[in-house]
């Protein structure tokens, strides 16, 4: 991830002109998650399936280069977590004596995009890739535990912007990103046999943003 985003930043400032354009600025976005999961426990193979829908509200920092004042290029920075979802489950007799509550958390959430306007009537389309890492938070009585996993998404978006004449704007903007499927391994018992949780998570956002472009 690091050097991608190395990479995205060389980029926004490679080609700088008279006619370049720098635009910071701030967003909250009303965002939904959806996560479909399934895990496979150890012992006896059971299949267990899921699906956990969170509503949370976003806040995230953005820094675009404009080579023309027109199409940009953009970093999007959440500084904190979005959580997928949380539970508690019966206690299985055939695993362990007790209940497992498990969740997981979005975080280190960062998008590289494009943005497009179309025409001149501040209506513009976005694309970009998602980078995050969805961390594994959980007190299972099976004795099993999760590691992290790093995840990509692809974002596609559109929006309207309003320009002021003293450099700020405003956007609002409504955006899907459809993330790659998360599959971890637990760590693996005295039976070296481990449970395996694979999910998939979407999120569609409505995100208002204000900035101020330099």
């Amino acid at each position: 991830m690091k050097k991608i985003l190395t990479i995205v930043t060389a980029i926004l400032f490679a080609s700088a002109s008279a006619y370049a354009e720098i635009r910071i600025g701030f967003s909250g976005a009303f965002t939904g998650l959806s996560t479909d999961g399934t895990e496979t426990t150890k012992s006896s193979g059971e299949k267990n399936t899921g699906t956990r829908d969170e509503d949370v509200v976003v806040p995230s920092l953005f820094l675009e280069y404009s080579p023309q004042g027109t199409f940009a290029f953009g970093l999007d920075i959440v500084p904190g977590e979005a959580e997928l979802g949380s539970g508690t489950g019966a206690d299985d007799d055939a695993e362990s004596s007790g209940a497992n509550k498990a969740s997981a958390e979005l975080t280190s959430h960062t998008t590289a995009y494009v943005l497009l306007p179309v025409r001149d009537n501040g209506f513009y389309l976005k694309a970009g890739v998602a980078m995050a890492t969805v961390d594994t938070t959980e007190v299972l009585a099976t004795g099993t535990t999760y590691g992290n996993q790093d995840i990509n998404g692809l974002l596609v978006g559109a929006g309207i912007q309003r320009d002021n004449s003293n450099g700020l704007f405003f956007r609002a903007e409504a955006s899907y990103t459809d993330y790659e499927d998360v599959s971890i391994t637990g760590s693996v018992d005295s039976d070296s046999v481990s449970n395996k949780v694979e999910a998939d998570v979407d999120a569609t956002a409505f995100k208002i943003a204000i900035g101020k472009a330099f």
